[in-house]
C-alpha cells in the first residue's frame, strides 16, 4: 500500500469521526433518521457509511430520506391550499 492509499484511509476514518461528532450535537439531536441522514449525504457520504454512522440499515435510510421528502411535499402543498 502507498502513501496515497494510506492518506485517503486516514482521511475517510477523520470524515467520518467528524460526522459522528457532528450528527451527536445537541442541535442534530431534536432531528429525525430522516434528517440526519440527508445531512450526512450532503457532506458526500454514501448510504452504507450513513447507516453505519446512524446505527440502522442502509434500506431504512433509503426509506426515512423517502418519507421526509414526501412530507416536505405534503406541506408545500398545504401550505398553497391556505393562500388560497
Amino acid at each position: 500500500m502507498n502513501n496515497t492509499d494510506t492518506d485517503n484511509k486516514n482521511l475517510a476514518i477523520i470524515a467520518k469521526a467528524l460526522a459522528s461528532l457532528c450528527t451527536s450535537t445537541d442541535e442534530m439531536k431534536g432531528k429525525s433518521l430522516g434528517e440526519k441522514a440527508k445531512f450526512l449525504r450532503r457532506l458526500g457520504f454514501a448510504d452504507k457509511d450513513v447507516a453505519a454512522l446512524l446505527n440502522t440499515s442502509e434500506n431504512s435510510i433509503r426509506v426515512q430520506i423517502s418519507l421526509s421528502k414526501k412530507s416536505k411535499k405534503t406541506k408545500s402543498k398545504t401550505k398553497s391550499e391556505d393562500k388560497e
